[in-house]
């Protein structure tokens, strides 16, 4: 699959069958096949969090980032499903009892200007920019003209953000967000590269505009020393790679504590939805699902509102034959 990308199925002992998501490619196949396999058959565990941990003390001497909590996302991700399924509850169910919204507020993330304007055609109510096109270390004047170009055709009140992908320095970045403070910008996505910790802490410090990541990071250890360093002002977790929904809900938590927003990474996908939906009472925001993530039924539908919300047991997904 695109990016690595896993699909994962695990057979519960009552018969339920789950499926999941996860990241790695083959090499996250083969640690779930050699080395999480042989902590969770005949395991006496019963609850997804209990899986979770075990899978995650198993590998905690060589697993901490990377591929193996990749795979442990799409394992963590299939249990919650078959678990779900098996007790006749949808995942949001499971995390809260408030009554469901029927809709999620949605930003469409683009790669190029026909896609803008396609989006703003189709009134979308917030655009993220993709600026990798524009190189290392662009012309903030050139990146202003875009944004602002953007804005004349958003309008007023609707959402802008950027996505450096990791591609820019300090210097870049701050000059950039100087450049575009004009035009009301939500974030400034990963700047600099993910492990460059020292930049993010000094550019949410010192950047006019908020600074998100936390896409490429993972487990809740990963973003507690996020939240310790003030590296981001919102995180950007990708369930499919983090660790999972049994993380994703400890980073809600952490960032509760230290009041940092939470935006998930490719929120309106089947599996982010329900936790953006559940734990996010002030400011749910989902982010479009890829064109290429293909493989599932039981993708949401998108309108002009956002992305719709319904409720089926698990995460309301199976395979495309």
């Amino acid at each position: 699959m695109s990016l690595g990308q896993i699909v994962v199925e695990v057979i519960l002992a009552t018969g339920e069958t789950g499926i999941g998501v996860g990241g790695g490619g083959k090499s996250g196949i083969h640690v779930i096949d050699s080395v999480l396999s042989e902590c969770l058959v005949d395991s006496d565990k019963e609850t997804p969090h209990q899986f979770h941990k075990v899978m995650c003390d198993h590998t905690s001497f060589y697993g901490r980032k990377g591929v193996v909590p990749m795979a442990i996302s799409g394992v963590d991700l299939a249990i919650w499903d078959a678990y779900g399924k098996n007790v006749g509850k949808s995942v949001y169910e499971l995390l809260t009892d408030a009554p469901p919204p029927t809709v999620l507020p949605m930003y469409q993330t683009v790669f190029d200007d026909a896609e803008a304007e396609l989006a703003v055609r189709d009134g979308k109510q917030a655009v993220k920019l993709h600026v990798e096109r524009f190189g290392d270390r662009p012309q903030p004047e050139a990146i202003g003209d875009l944004v602002r170009a953007t804005r004349d055709r958003l309008g007023d009140g609707k959402a802008i953000m950027l996505d450096a992908f990791g591609r820019w320095n300090v210097e870049t970045t701050l000059a950039v967000a100087h450049e575009i403070k004009q035009y009301d910008v939500d974030w400034i996505e990963e700047p600099v590269r993910p492990d460059q910790l020292d930049d993010y802490t000094s550019l949410n410090r010192e950047s006019p505009i908020p600074i998100a990541g936390g896409e490429h990071e993972y487990l809740e250890e990963g973003f507690l020393d996020l939240a310790e360093r003030k590296a981001v002002s919102i995180f950007q977790p990708d369930i499919n790679w983090c660790g999972g929904l049994t993380s994703l809900i400890q980073i809600y938590r952490i960032a509760e504590d230290a009041g940092i927003r939470v935006v998930p990474h490719r929120g309106s996908e089947p599996y982010s939805l329900p936790a953006i939906a559940a734990l996010d009472r002030k400011q749910p925001l989902a982010e479009s699902a890829r064109s290429w993530f293909d493989c599932l039924n039981g993708m949401a539908q998108v309108t002009p509102a956002g992305v719709e919300f319904s409720l089926s047991p698990g995460f309301g997904v199976s395979l495309k034959s």
